[in-house]
């Protein structure tokens, strides 16, 4: 299993994706997607403040913009056990740590080794091009809770039997 963070940062009727390149390896090769990525070894540990720091880390890496007090809204298990990728021929499970900011510092960089930062206005989020899974993130954010869930595929479609959520 890896572990990972991803960054919900909305401002003024928008949230900051990444239209990320094709790429090898990676399940949103050629999506939009939040930014985030694997935890380093040193943000692993017992408190929450070493997945904070990544979502920070992640973010500004990919996009050019460090999060203001973000705050920890939701973990999920991608289960990617029974999952057939395109490009991914070895995929690992993920548990990722989805973080949440209304505000930022920096300039919006243009590109970025992952992708393009684009803002997305919220009236077009369903619209982008993105995992089924994924879809499932932005429902979950959207109940304002503090949330658990798994996103589970059969083959290359989104198990919705597999795939639940737990708001608390």
């Amino acid at each position: 299993m890896k572990y990972g963070t991803m960054s919900y940062l909305s401002v003024n009727g928008e949230v900051l994706m990444i239209r990320k390149i094709k790429m090898e390896n990676d399940p949103n090769s050629d999506f939009y997607t939040l930014p985030g990525g694997k935890l380093m070894d040193l943000e692993k540990g017992i408190s929450q403040f070493g997945r904070l720091k990544s979502a920070i880390r992640e973010t500004e890496e990919e996009t050019g913009l460090k999060l203001l007090a973000p705050k920890l809204r939701g973990i999920i298990l991608f289960d990617n056990s029974e999952r057939i990728f395109d490009n991914w021929k070895n995929p690992d499970n993920y548990l990722v740590y989805i973080f949440v900011a209304r505000s930022y510092n920096g300039q919006l960089k243009s590109k970025t080794d992952e992708g393009v930062p684009v803002w997305i206005n919220n009236v077009f989020i369903d619209a982008v091009r993105k995992n089924a899974g994924d879809k499932k993130i932005y429902e979950w954010l959207k109940n304002q809770k503090p949330f658990t869930g798994v996103i589970k595929h059969k083959g290359k479609t989104l198990d919705e039997a597999g795939t639940f959520v737990d708001y608390f």
